[in-house]
């Protein structure tokens, strides 16, 4: 089987969301790169790796309560604890090696903040959030999420290094995320020079996202915060330039049209307004 080749290559920009919490946005949306970057994603929406950063004592840095609809959120922590609370009355903690897959559905609004001990005593923060669309038939699905803990998804060794899988297969082990969408995500640590080789099914978005380091795929180096979009073959190849960790994305594409306005993502510019209406009226439910 031939090796995957890259197709583009985009660097991530870095930015604020929500009080003051410094991210690179990797797979970015509408707002910066037009409907081009929905299509070639597809079914992935949006890609944040916020931090690392060292909360300072006393601060209110997170996630404070917003509005979702139309998609799921894949949070996964890295370093520190996040307390998650949401309009459903779901709640829960989010801790280092775990992730939180939150189906916005018909709409929800929830927070993610850093547990009180963080917030009174400082200390580090870093993770990955990723969009993921949800096919039409699924975008008025019931909201909620689920805790994916670090016990159901442990670091499982591999040649040169070791892979932690969330969703899908990936060298033989199958993470516990179920998304409507099919895809297969991973967070993958490799040793200087050494390698990775996964077999993907023809025809889906493939992409290899560095958080550190640097790998090289195809004779093209790749560095951190910079998303590669693979193109033909039927085989990802990559070796590690230096020591890496980085994010593995595949995905069958949904194919479908995509509205989108800030942090609702439908089929229509009907759709959209609907979902606007549908948050200022509050049948989103609320956070006291």
């Amino acid at each position: 089987m031939s090796a995957k080749s890259i197709f583009s290559l985009v660097q991530g920009q870095p930015t604020q969301d929500g009080n003051r919490v410094p991210l690179t946005r990797l797979v970015p949306g509408l707002g910066q790169h037009g409907a081009e970057a929905f299509r070639a994603m597809d079914p992935f929406l949006l890609m944040d790796h916020f931090g690392p950063m060292v909360l300072n004592p006393g601060t209110d840095a997170g996630f404070p309560p917003h509005p979702h609809k139309g998609f799921q959120t894949l949070t996964y922590l890295i370093q520190g604890a996040f307390k998650h609370r949401d309009s459903t009355g779901g709640s829960g903690l989010l801790r280092p090696g775990g992730a939180q897959l939150m189906n916005a559905g018909a709409g929800i609004v929830h927070e993610e903040m850093p547990v009180p001990e963080q917030l009174e005593t400082g200390g580090p923060i870093e993770g990955v959030q990723l969009w993921i669309n949800l096919p039409k038939a699924h975008k008025g699905s019931a909201p909620g999420y689920t805790d994916l803990q670090p016990e159901s998804m442990p670091w499982a060794p591999l040649p040169g290094g070791r892979i932690r899988v969330l969703a899908g297969t990936w060298a033989g082990v199958t993470g516990p995320a179920q998304t409507p969408a099919r895809m297969a995500y991973a967070h993958l640590e490799l040793e200087a020079g050494a390698r990775f080789e996964q077999a993907l099914p023809e025809g889906w978005t493939v992409a290899v996202v560095p958080l550190r380091g640097s790998v090289r795929i195809e004779g093209r180096d790749v560095a951190a915060d910079t998303v590669a979009l693979l193109g033909e073959g039927e085989r990802l190849v990559l070796a590690a330039s230096s020591s890496a960790s980085l994010m593995l994305l595949a995905g069958k594409p949904l194919g479908e049209p995509i509205a989108h306005y800030g942090p609702f993502v439908m089929n229509t510019r009907e759709e959209i307004e609907q979902a606007v209406l549908d948050y200022q009226q509050g049948r989103m439910g609320h956070l006291d």
